[in-house]
Formats: structure tokens, C-alpha cells, sequence
């Protein structure tokens, strides 16, 4: 019992620093499968929600990863539900498709808490002096701004994909296997694009390491030849490479600013550093603010190095991260965009050609690239600190300082999960004729098609529709193919004039409803609905209705 026992300690605190990350990031009612009413909010957690609650409805075959209900007739792959398809893969084999009002995000919440603090915990121990050093730097590296504020994209926060591809990277050893790049990165493909292409940069840089240090080169490339095979396979069955996605021309909307490291560009986020107004709105998607206690440990960890004052093995991992330099550059390239931000203010704006900015579609939120780097710099400060004799003292320092900096932020974002509190399901669509006139309905459909017309309305009624295995013609979808855009635009004309099948119900979002439909649509809870004027038969898209 003697020899276990040191073995668990570990465990166990990381069960207890997980655990606690959570609960002070989330309400505990959120980890009730059958409760979801808190996702039905409007952001893009609910949407992924929705796209999961779809998929264990109407996937057809095990292992699909499409489902037919949401954006009907073409149906759409998992990733480009907002969703998980991890999740929908491991539960789908387990849940029967009449159950239909199960959430996992905030089982995912918890393990992803869970998962932060053990491959933070890989990463610092190596460092620290003694168990106390190595939890506290844990507990910094683990509880980053960037990820406790991505709350409302659930599958971004998997940031310890990140810190698992760091902790593969560091050591040169493992860096060689030929599987721990394989598994990183074709897990990374089923949760979501932009932390694959993070992994991916790190994992280049590897790659780049290895060509440049190793002499059997062949044998590097055919490591990486079987690294990239995992995640192009998944990435092939989701139909990225087919082409049919369109450009939605918003690569520079959401700049990284240059000064993001120690500028929240969020005024309710941090307590003891000023925080520049943010003109553009690019601060959710720009936010990779250390807070005020890493940036302490950067400057101290930067006159260790100075001096000298690093222990060897610290040193020789903070080394090995600068071959992260070259796709730092890259990256940081792409993040920042045509409009360099300072304090907030754009310097100045390039105009961009438009093929470049189609070309560019697929990472129109960049500033997420840079999260590997903004890692790997929080890393290295706290490695350089741990190795310290007094490294207990400065950590334990710049804890409490990151605490007291970032206690307003995590205040807000836990009050958003306080929703779970209360079990309501559906709180916008009460009114009784919303659960006949869906089941009724052959296709639901959404006037305008516009995700920024009322979210969380969509919400409610797109749940309402899976449970009745209903199709619904509109959806907010992450990438829309050419032919779905297309039936949109149709769709949106021919009920413009009036022309509605008589088993479809369309729920008007904003506005006045065409007068040719002025004399058939009713008023729910305040809502135009021009209600199905005839049922339709079940739709054949589900095993069990």
C-alpha cells in the first residue's frame, strides 16, 4: 500500500484540480444528460447541442458521421454542426434514437476540465522542484483565460488537445513514435478544424525539428506520412475535400490584436490590467490574454534566461520550443490579417483580393491559431520559475495575482451556465400548438434564413423538430455547400410570393410575413407561424418515432 500510494497522489490531485476548475467555471447542473433547457440560449453550445441531438436521431449506420435532419434535403456532416463529433461516435452506439432529449456539453464541460489539468500537469512536473511547485504550475497553465472564456463553443474548449500535442512535442523521444502524432492528431479532426490545424502547427514544427537534427530523413517523412493518415481519412468522410463548401468572405473580420497577450480587450475580464475598448468586436475570437499573474512569470522566467539562472533540463525543453518560431510566424501572420488592432484601433487596413479571401474562408476566426503559441509561452515561463529554489513562493505569487485579475471573468461566465438551475426546457415556445403544428409538419422552415435573426427561437423549434424526426430547411451550419444555398435562396423567394407546400410551417424570425401569406399565419407567444395546412406522414428518417 506503501509503493501505490505515491502513485495516486498525482491522480488524485488532478482529480481535485479538474474538478474544481469545473466547478468554478460551471454550474454542477449542467452534467444532467436529460437536462438542456440552459443550451437553448441562442449561442453556439445550443447549436452544437442541437447538431448532436440530431445526429443520435437520424445518423443512419454506425459510424456515420452525417445526419439528414438539419438542413434538409442534403442533411449535413457532424463537424459542420457546431458539434462534437467525438461525442455523437462514442454515445451513438449506446443510445437508442427515441431518446431525444439528451445533452453531453456539460459532460464534455467537466471532462475537458479533467483533461486540461492532466496534460498540463505532464507538461509542468518535469519541471518543479517538489509536488506543491508542480500543482500550482499546473493550476496556471490549466486555467487559461482563453479557455475558461470559450465556454460558449464547446468544442473549443478541448484546449488540452493543445497542451497534449505540446507535451508530445517536447520531448524528442516521443516526438519520434509513430503514435502519439497519429492519435493527437486524428482526435483533434473529431472534435473540431481549428484545433487540428493547431495541432498541425505544432506538429509541423516537430516535423521540421526532426528534418532538420535527424539523419534518416526518410523515415521522418514516413512517420509523417502516417501521422496526417488518421485525420485525412476523418476529415474525407466529412466531405472537406469535396469542394461543394462556399466562401462566406469574412476572413478579417475578427483580427488577433498585437498587443492580445496583455490587453483583455474585454473591460468586465480583468480586474488589475487595463483593457483598450474593442472597436471591431474581435475580442471573443482575439481574446489570448495571459492575465496579470502569467505576465509576471513571463518577465521573471525572461531574466532567468537572461542570467542564465534556468536548471539544464528546463532548459533544454524551453529550446526545443523554438522551433515553433517558423509557424509562429505564419500563423501569427494570418491571425493579426489585413487589420492590424492596437489598443483596440486598427493601424491600418490592406485590401485583400478576393480569391485570397475565399482561399483564407476556412480560418476566418485565425486568432484561435494562435493559441498553441500563446501555450507553449505560458509553458515555458512556468517551467523556467518551477526549476527555481524558490519557485513555490514566485508561483504561489502569481496564482493569487491571476486570481484576483481574473475573478470577474470567471464570475460572468459561470453565471451563464446558472440557466441549468432551472430545469425549463423550452422557455420562448409555450404556447401548446408549437409541439402539434411541428409533428404535423413535413419541413419546418426559417423566414428570413438568417442565423442572426433570432438563435435561440431556432433553437427551441429545431429541438422540437428532432423529437418529431422533422426535417428543418435552415440551420446555422458552420459551411454551407453551393447546392444548399442555392435551395435557400429558392426557398426564401417562393415564400416571399406565397408559394408554401401546404405540410410545410414556417416560422417568420423578424418581420411582417409576405401579405400573400397574411391571411393563413397565426400568432404563437408573439410569432408569426404560418402553420402545415396539412399533415404529413412520418418522415422515414429515423429508427424509432
Amino acid at each position: 500500500m506503501r509503493r501505490v500510494a505515491p502513485h495516486l497522489l498525482p491522480v488524485a490531485a488532478m482529480l481535485v484540480l479538474g474538478v474544481g476548475l469545473f466547478a468554478s467555471w460551471m454550474h454542477p447542473s449542467v452534467l444532467d444528460p436529460t437536462n438542456r433547457g440552459w443550451l437553448l440560449l441562442g449561442d453556439d453550445r445550443g447549436q452544437g447541442a442541437i447538431g448532436t441531438a440530431a445526429y443520435l436521431r437520424a445518423s443512419g449506420d454506425w459510424p456515420g458521421l452525417r445526419q439528414p435532419l438539419l438542413s434538409a434535403p442534403e442533411g449535413l456532416p457532424l463537424l459542420f454542426t457546431d458539434s462534437i463529433p467525438l461525442i455523437g461516435f462514442i454515445v451513438r452506439p449506446f443510445v437508442a434514437p427515441s431518446a431525444t432529449g439528451l445533452q453531453f456539453v456539460g459532460i464534455w464541460y467537466l471532462l475537458c476540465a479533467l483533461l486540461q489539468a492532466t496534460f498540463a500537469w505532464l507538461l509542468v512536473r518535469r519541471h518543479a522542484r517538489d509536488p506543491l511547485a508542480a500543482l500550482i504550475g499546473t493550476a496556471l497553465l490549466a486555467a487559461m483565460p482563453m479557455f475558461l472564456a470559450r465556454y460558449p463553443h464547446a468544442s473549443l474548449c478541448a484546449q488540452w488537445l493543445i497542451l497534449w500535442a505540446l507535451w508530445v512535442f517536447v520531448d524528442p523521444a516521443r516526438s519520434r513514435s509513430r503514435w502519439w502524432w497519429p492519435a493527437v492528431l486524428g482526435v483533434a479532426a473529431m472534435v473540431h478544424s481549428y484545433l487540428l490545424l493547431g495541432v498541425a502547427a505544432v506538429w509541423t514544427s516537430s516535423l521540421l525539428a526532426a528534418l532538420a537534427t535527424e539523419p534518416t530523413r526518410g523515415r521522418t517523412l514516413a512517420r509523417a506520412a502516417l501521422a496526417v493518415l488518421p485525420a485525412g481519412l476523418i476529415l474525407a468522410a466529412h466531405g472537406v475535400f469535396d469542394g461543394s463548401f462556399v466562401s462566406s468572405g469574412l476572413y478579417g473580420q475578427w483580427p488577433l490584436a498585437i498587443d492580445a497577450w496583455w490587453n483583455p480587450l474585454n473591460p468586465g475580464y480583468a480586474r488589475l490590467l487595463p483593457s483598450s475598448p474593442d472597436r471591431l468586436g474581435s475580442g471573443f475570437e482575439g481574446l489570448q490574454y495571459l492575465g496579470a499573474g502569467l505576465i509576471a512569470l513571463v518577465a521573471a522566467a525572461a531574466a532567468l534566461l537572461a542570467r542564465g539562472g534556468v536548471a539544464p533540463k528546463s532548459g533544454a525543453d524551453l529550446r526545443r520550443l523554438r522551433w515553433l518560431l517558423p509557424a509562429f510566424v505564419v500563423v501569427a501572420a494570418v491571425a493579426v490579417g489585413p487589420t492590424p488592432l492596437w489598443q483596440g484601433t486598427p493601424l491600418f487596413t490592406l485590401s485583400l483580393p478576393r480569391g485570397l479571401v475565399d482561399l483564407l474562408d476556412p480560418v476566418r476566426a485565425a486568432p484561435r491559431l494562435m493559441w498553441p503559441f500563446t501555450y507553449a509561452l505560458a509553458f515555458a515561463a512556468i517551467a523556467a520559475v518551477a526549476s527555481t529554489r524558490r519557485a513555490t513562493l514566485f508561483l504561489t505569487l502569481a496564482l493569487a495575482l491571476q486570481i484576483v485579475d481574473l475573478s470577474p471573468m470567471v464570475a460572468a461566465i459561470r453565471a451563464t451556465s446558472a440557466r441549468a438551475d432551472d430545469r425549463t426546457v423550452f422557455a420562448r415556445t409555450l404556447d401548446p400548438r408549437w409541439a402539434t403544428y411541428v409533428a404535423r409538419a413535413g419541413a419546418i422552415d426559417f423566414q428570413p434564413p438568417d442565423q442572426y435573426a433570432d438563435l435561440a427561437l431556432m433553437q427551441e423549434i429545431s429541438w422540437r423538430a428532432i423529437e418529431s424526426c422533422r426535417p428543418v430547411l435552415f440551420t446555422y451550419a458552420a459551411r454551407q455547400t453551393t447546392a444548399t444555398r442555392r435551395r435557400i435562396a429558392t426557398g426564401a423567394a417562393q415564400v416571399a410570393v406565397g408559394r408554401v407546400p401546404a405540410d410545410r410551417m414556417v416560422v417568420f424570425l423578424r418581420g411582417a410575413p409576405p401579405p400573400a401569406l397574411a391571411g393563413v399565419v397565426e400568432q404563437l407567444d408573439g410569432i408569426a407561424v404560418l402553420p402545415p395546412r396539412r399533415a404529413a406522414p412520418p418522415s422515414g428518417l429515423c429508427g424509432s418515432q
